[in-house]
């Protein structure tokens, strides 16, 4: 099978994230025996793609810089002129030769000029992937344009569609606000998925590194107590509201720490601010990125994990918490909920509320901390190559029964 997969950035820059599980079904598709092409924007400042072996082949579409300071609006910058013609080209000459196409988002501006320009012969191919409908409302900038976005010609570009497939019963709801029944469209909902193999060699890994992981935890100078939290360092992760609720928290935790990991933007210098406001800068470590083995560190090593973000699209920091039943204070946004709920590890509270997530923190600390271990029956349940074999099953006739190595071209 030929597939097609249009999406806003490829491989997506951001660390973690619900775009990441793209780049997953590329790979697990591929591994399935079908031939798989990814269309994405990618701004010249990071144009280079960088992906060593990949059996797929990605063909990028420059998008106009923009200002450091309008950083939110990276995806939603206009393509440039060659890359427009280059579009063009690609919609005529080569889109219809595909057997299934999967679009991530609606709006940002690829997906959004790809919808506008292509007319499928069978629409029942055509597939958009929902992370959340009203997922910018977490950003200064970008939420209240995103809304005025979907609200005015948002509708013409959806009733295109015959198929979405969402990823939370939020999106869901959103999806329903904003385009009303779906009168036109299918609306089905999918858990998101993690690569299962290498996570779980990810884990194995870490067991067996207990020497360097100690000597890890000295260089880093970690305190022996710390709440931790990652993700990209933007509005929507709520990292200010982390900080917030450490802050109510110092006078009763004395000598506990907050690590804070993930890509930094131009909000990072207004949390290391808020740090300074809330009077316990010198226990916040903002850090930058982090890899895979050093997240599992600091997640081995935290007292809590927090996920306090104030929107997501799905949420799979939620998924981490729960694979490795980490005990976690998070937010009800996403598909938080349906990961985490009724699971008394996990405290579940309103998103941009520093006061109920130090309420969260101190009736999870109450309790002792669940050891971390590897949940291999929750880890088959959010497998990626489940996702990938359901989504192909959505398509009539050439892939509807099988997802793996069916009806190849």
């Amino acid at each position: 099978m030929k597939i097609l997969q249009v999406c806003p950035d490829f491989p997506p820059w951001a660390l973690g994230g619900a775009p990441q599980t793209f780049r997953l079904l590329a790979e697990s598709w591929t591994q399935g025996g079908h031939e798989v092409t990814v269309l994405a924007s990618r701004p010249a400042a990071r144009r280079a793609l960088g992906i060593p072996g990949a059996a797929y082949r990605v063909l990028p579409l420059e998008l106009r810089d923009v200002p450091t300071s309008l950083h939110e609006t990276a995806y939603f910058a206009p393509l440039t002129r060659p890359a427009r013609e280059e579009l063009r080209r690609f919609l005529l000459e080569q889109a219809p030769k595909f057997d299934a196409i999967f679009v991530q988002g609606l709006l940002e501006t690829l997906p959004r000029e790809f919808l506008r320009g292509f007319r499928p012969a069978n629409p029942e191919r055509l597939v958009s992937l929902q992370y959340g409908v009203a997922s910018a409302d977490g950003k200064r900038l970008l939420g209240p344009a995103a809304r005025l976005a979907y609200r005015t010609w948002g509708r013409t570009i959806q009733s295109r569609l015959r198929r979405v497939v969402v990823f939370s019963a939020e999106t869901e709801r959103e999806w329903r606000e904003y385009f009303g029944s779906g009168r036109t469209t299918d609306v089905v909902r999918m858990p998101l998925g993690i690569d299962a193999a290498a996570f779980s060699k990810e884990w194995t890994e870490f067991q067996s590194g207990t020497d360097r992981l100690a000597r890890w935890r000295a260089d880093r100078a970690l305190p022996e107590h710390y709440l931790f939290a990652v993700g990209r360092q933007d509005p929507a992760k709520g990292f200010d509201t982390a900080i917030q609720a450490f802050g109510r928290l110092a006078a009763e935790l004395p000598g506990w720490g907050l690590v804070l990991a993930g890509d930094r933007t131009p909000f990072s210098s207004e949390l290391a601010r808020l740090a300074l406001d809330a009077g316990c800068a010198d226990r916040v470590q903002i850090g930058d990125r982090v890899t895979e083995w050093e997240r599992m560190a600091l997640l081995s090593g935290c007292e809590r994990f927090l996920i306090p973000s104030r929107k997501e699209g799905y949420g799979l920091n939620a998924v981490l918490a729960r694979v490795l039943g980490k005990s976690s204070i998070a937010t009800r946004t996403g598909a938080h909920e349906e990961i985490l709920g009724h699971d008394p590890r996990f405290e579940l509270v309103p998103p941009d509320d520093p006061v109920a997530f130090a309420e969260g923190i101190r009736r999870s600390l109450r309790s002792p901390a669940a050891p971390m271990a590897l949940d291999r029956r929750a880890l088959d349940e959010y497998d990626v190559t489940r996702l990938a074999d359901r989504l192909l099953a959505l398509l009539p006739a050439q892939g509807g029964t099988s997802g793996r190595a069916a009806d190849q071209t």
